[in-house]
Formats: structure tokens, sequence, C-alpha cells
């Protein structure tokens, strides 16, 4: 008998059949081995385990009145430059009117949601990155600085934990104080929250938003609504631990989805008024996009939230509010190409920039036309989120996209770009 040859295009067939079988075994493979990760991973959360320790940073103990240079880490600075802001801080703000808008303060807090952001790298196995956040608070004089919260959300595996998961979760560093008034003595438990801004899974939470027409046209934003609960009952049970008559101040910052958070933070303080009166309430966020479709966001009760915005940043601009989108308290905008203020404080700005990031700022005075035509072609063509989100609305949305240059658009959303507008604006009041 002889055998039988195989034809040349069996031979293919039957080694691409051998190859996929071979693909799908170590597809399988993979999956389950990285199903193995991920269930010990969860067991490392539930148990507290192999995470890196929070540092123990000791304070230095400053009181009342100073400045004091903070040092943090930021995207697209000089490589090997030394990232710093000096800042102001005042006991007495806290005994002052929340309602009246502080530039000093909040230059600082714009500063400190910088140092939020930074705080990531810390809690990172094998960084050698400093501790920004506990190092900064323990300058301003806080006895009391937790940053617990970073854990199990800082490192590549817990964020594709957070995607598998669909969890809304948030970073976020807490500080307390006792301030005193200058004036009369009278003392005050302080506690800040600066809020992490958007971080790896958290991007998907960003689009978890209520429509404008649920629930009566009366809904917050849900993504940034879950990460502000967490945030909401860490203070409660940290308010039941406290002495009776204490009285208690609250501060909230915190920049992009961290200004969103903040924001919600703050809203949620002033209503309930189960921690504070909202004398004792204050928020400054930054480039926070717009958060809820509450008839009521621009109510007076919400006098103590401020919201700094870039004219020439487009995040603040979504979801556009003619789809009936808004943010709680009042909008406080830079200049912008076109303002008054703009020529006269560029060159101020500039300055700022590069001497704390080393290089100059990326951003040019024409993004602010560029950013108007953008969300005004966006709100011509498509009439609400959820439009937007449909088929037809997300071609609208890449066409938009395609006629600009998202990455330079950006350079107006980055932190630092706030902060050298806010203390080229300080620089100024103070010379006046």
């Amino acid at each position: 008998m002889r055998l039988r040859r195989d034809r040349p295009g069996r031979r293919r067939r039957r080694n691409l059949l051998l190859a996929l079988l071979v693909v799908v075994a170590l597809l399988d493979g993979a999956t389950l081995a990285g199903a193995a990760v991920m269930h010990a991973r969860r067991l490392e959360r539930v148990t507290g385990t192999n995470a890196v320790t929070a540092p123990a940073v000791e304070p230095e103990r400053r009181t009342g009145a100073f400045t004091v240079e903070l040092e943090y880490a930021a995207l697209f600075s000089a490589e090997g430059h030394r990232v710093a802001s000096e800042v102001a801080w005042d006991d007495d703000w806290f005994f002052q009117d929340a309602t009246t808008y502080n530039s000093e303060l909040a230059h600082t807090c714009a500063v400190l949601s910088a140092v939020a952001n930074a705080e990531s790298s810390y809690y990172q196995q094998g960084s050698d990155s400093p501790a920004y956040a506990e190092h900064a608070f323990a300058a301003l004089g806080f006895d009391e600085v937790c940053t617990a919260s970073y854990r199990y959300r800082s490192e590549v595996l817990d964020e594709v934990l957070g995607v598998l998961d669909g969890t809304d979760v948030v970073a976020y560093t807490l500080a307390t104080k006792r301030v005193r008034s200058s004036e009369t003595g009278a003392e005050k438990e302080l506690c800040v929250v600066a809020v992490r801004g958007s971080y790896g899974s958290e991007w998907l939470s960003n689009i978890k938003i209520e429509s404008a027409e649920d629930a009566g046209g009366d809904s917050d934003h849900l993504g940034f609504t879950l990460a502000a609960q967490e945030i909401v009952a860490d203070l409660e049970e940290r308010a039941a631990a406290l002495e009776p008559g204490v009285e208690r101040a609250y501060l909230f910052c915190g920049h992009s989805r961290g200004g969103a958070v903040a924001n919600l933070l703050a809203s949620y303080v002033d209503t309930v008024g189960a921690l504070a009166t909202a004398e004792d309430v204050r928020a400054y966020t930054f480039a926070a996009p717009n958060c809820t479709s509450s008839a009521d966001a621009r109510a007076s009760a919400y006098d103590n939230i401020f919201n700094v915005l870039n004219p020439s940043d487009l995040v603040p601009r979504l979801p556009l509010s003619s789809w009936g989108y808004e943010r709680y308290g009042r909008d406080v905008w830079l200049p912008g190409e076109g303002d008054a203020s703009f020529a006269a404080l560029e060159g101020a700005m500039r300055e700022s920039y590069l001497n704390s990031m080393g290089t100059e700022c990326p951003a040019g005075p024409g993004d602010r036309a560029v950013v108007d035509r953008f969300a005004s072609r966006i709100g011509e063509r498509v009439s609400s989120f959820d439009e937007l989100v449909s088929p037809a609305g997300l071609l609208e949305l890449v066409g938009a996209c395609a006629e600009v240059d998202v990455a330079r658009l950006l350079a107006s959303h980055f932190p630092n770009t706030y902060v050298a507008w806010l203390d080229a604006l300080r620089v100024t009041e103070s010379t006046r």
C-alpha cells in the first residue's frame, strides 16, 4: 500500500489550523492566568496586603500667616527639572466670609490640586517618588495627612481591575489642622480635601453622566457622584469621632475630574449641613467639567464654591451648557485672548510657567477661538448628550476633533497652566 501524500493546499490548511489552535490555547492560558492574577489582587485589596505603605512625615507646626514653597511632580515639565511653587497661607482666611473670592487661597488650592495628582507615583511598587502630598501639607502646618485612598488605586493592575469591575473610585488627600483667628482667638478644626484628577480607568467614570432629562432635569453626574459619596462617608466617620462642640471648617479642591468631585462634595455639605454650616465650607475647583443639571446649581446657597476656568480649555465646556449642564457655585474665568487683562498678564503667566516647569508654556493665544468654534459646532449639530453618544453624534464628535489639534488644546487644561495664570493674577493684585 502506498502512503498518500498531502497536497500543498491541504498541508497549508492543516498548519493554519494547528497555528490557530496554538493561539487559542495560549490566549486561553493567558486568560486563565490573568483571571488568577486579578483574583489574587482582589484578595490583596480585601486583606490590605501587598500595597505601598503610607509615609510618615513630621509636621512643621506652622500657624498664622506665612509663605512656603511646595514641591511636586508635573507632566510635561522639563526633564530633570524640579517643579515647585511658592504659596501663601493664612489661618485667618477661615474666619472670613466664605462667599468672597480669595485669589491667594485660589492659587494655593491650584497648587494643592497639582500635588494631589503627583501623589499617585509614590503609591506605585518600586517607585522612588517622594510623598508629595504629605510633605506639602506638613509644610503648611497640618498635623494629620491621610492618603490611604491612593492604595490599590495607583498601580496599573488596579486600573485594569477598575475597568473590569466598573468601579467609580477616586483618590484624595485629606489633611486636618487646628486654625486660630488672630483677631478673636476663636479656633476651628479645618479639614482640607484635595481630590486627584482623572487617572487610568477613572476616565471611564467620566462619561457616566446622567441625562439632563432624568429625574425632572435635576440630576448630578453619576460617575462623579459615586466618587464623591465615598469621600462624604469618610468625612462623616471622622466628624463623628471629634469631640462634641468642636467647630469644623472644610476646604475642597481639585483639578478636572478632581474639581468636579470637589464641586459636588461642597454642594452636598452646603445642602445637607450635617458636617458644617455653609459659612464654614469653601471650595476652589479648577478646570472642572459641567457636573449637574440641577436647576438650583447657581443658587446663592452655593456662593462659597468657586470654579476657576480657562476660556481656552475645552474640558470646562463639556457637557455643553446648551444641553442643560452646569456646575454648582460661581465660575471665575481666567484671562483669555480678547479680554483687556490678557495682554497685560500673558507675559507674567508665561514667566511663572517657565520658572515652575523649566520649559515654555505650549498654550497659545488663539486656542480660545479654536475652543469656541469646537463647542459651537457640536452645540449646533448635536442637541443632547444622549445624541452625542449615538453613532451619528460620535461621527460629529470625530469630525470636530479632526479639525483641531487636541494635544495642543490640552496644554490649556494642564494644572500648571492654571497655576501660572493664578500666580500672575495674584502678583498683579499684590502690586496695586
